[in-house]
């Protein structure tokens, strides 16, 4: 009877060292997951940085800066901003370290801003903030479990609002997530 209860107590506790390890190795996987995903958000956004630098090596070669230019990085701008504050959220959501080269990035985007201020243009902070019902955007709302209950916040910004001497040149065309509980 004791070397019966001994080995039935060896083979649960097996299993349940089975089950720890197969859990264990579930999450593993699932954080490498994201790793990778990050990764490739990350090798993305230094494809649209090297892109924007090219789009305005190519402006500075014709000798100035047309509104179709301007607007066409600005969009380029705005891509690589939805793809950081996806990657932020990822980071903050999943509770890993920062991924090498998204501050430069920032720092990159925050700088063509600064430029495109100089010449009155400005691109309205739009991405992570509260939707308000009368915004001067065409919003698709989606529903985002990420999202607070009841809120309704702007996940992606598609095309941005544009503003230049104080006046909308551009408006915005946004996705707001919505947690309706």
């Amino acid at each position: 009877m004791h070397m019966t209860t001994s080995l039935l107590f060896t083979i649960v506790f097996a299993a349940i060292m089975f089950f720890v390890a197969v859990v264990n190795w579930v999450n593993y996987r699932r954080k490498l997951s994201e790793v990778f995903e990050m990764k490739a958000i990350l090798e993305q956004a230094e494809k649209e940085k090297k892109l924007l630098k090219e789009e305005i090596t190519r402006i500075t070669r014709v000798g100035g800066i047309g509104d179709s230019s301007v607007m066409s990085l600005i969009g380029e701008i705005s891509r690589i901003e939805n793809n950081l504050y996806h990657m932020q959220k990822m980071i903050e959501r999943e509770q890993i370290q920062d991924v090498p080269g998204r501050k430069q990035i920032s720092k990159a985007i925050d700088r063509m801003k600064a430029t495109l201020r100089a010449e009155d243009y400005t691109i309205v902070p739009l991405l992570g903030t509260t939707y308000c019902e009368g915004m001067q955007a065409i919003a698709v709302f989606v529903e985002d479990e990420n999202v607070s209950p009841g809120s309704s916040i702007i996940t992606s910004v598609q095309k941005p609002q544009v503003n230049r001497g104080g006046r909308m040149i551009q408006a915005a065309s946004i996705t707001v997530g919505q947690n309706i509980q």
